[in-house]
């Protein structure tokens, strides 16, 4: 299931050959793009989650970890979001000097919750299931080993996307799978933020609500 949401004004885009509405369209928030695995069901099987330490800030082909005031309060948003759906946090332990190194997480959760703010204008339209993902070759993006012992990462179903200036791409990996080199970390559900840049305090309210928004309109992740 995928969905263009502009929230502000409750209106479901219908599907045409637009892939992105006009940002003539636009009221001054962020538009909310949200898809889950069709072969999930059932949200409520997930019991706990567990959100990674840092931030991944992607600009260009530059890649790095950070995680100031802002990063801290997107992080502990999605944390608050998921607990008011019934899940509960787990704290796996990992330190941030960790996620440079290629080591195995601690997957004592049932989920894992990424979130990456990307800075430049790219476009992303398809993949295929073989075939490298696009932002596979960003330095030190979220690599499967982090969360456990997975070889590669899996989706069951399509995603398109398209940013111009900055957005966040935030991704719930199943950990609850069998592990293994040759194993996927399958990817449940994701959520795509995306709007132009305007001042820092303005931005981080329409973040914040922009996070809200991919919540309500996943209804299906609610236990």
């Amino acid at each position: 299931m995928k969905r263009y949401l502009l929230f502000a004004t409750a209106l479901i885009l219908a599907a045409s050959c637009q892939k992105e509405p006009s940002a003539s369209d636009f009221d001054g928030e962020f538009l909310v793009y949200t898809a889950h695995s069709d072969n999930v069901t059932d949200f409520s099987a997930y019991g706990t989650f567990t959100v990674a330490d840092s931030l991944l800030s992607i600009d260009g082909d530059e890649g790095s970890l950070f995680l100031n005031d802002w990063a801290k309060t997107v992080r502990n948003q999605y944390i608050d979001e998921m607990e008011s759906l019934g899940y509960t946090y787990v704290d796996t332990g990992m330190a941030d000097s960790d996620l440079d190194m290629k080591v195995p997480g601690n997957p004592a959760a049932d989920l894992a919750v990424q979130i990456s703010y990307i800075v430049s204008t790219s476009y992303f339209t398809s993949f295929y299931p073989t075939s490298p993902y696009w932002w596979s070759a960003y330095p030190g993006y979220w690599y499967p080993g982090y969360w456990g012992n997975w070889g590669y990462w899996g989706y069951s179903f399509p995603v398109t996307y398209s940013y111009s200036s900055h957005s966040l791409l935030t991704e719930m990996v199943d950990l609850t799978e069998e592990q293994g080199d040759d194993k996927p970390l399958n990817v449940v559900w994701n959520s795509f933020i995306d709007g132009s840049i305007s001042n820092s305090r303005e931005d981080a309210a329409r973040f914040s609500r922009a996070i809200t928004q991919s919540f309500r309109q996943s209804e299906y992740l609610a236990k």
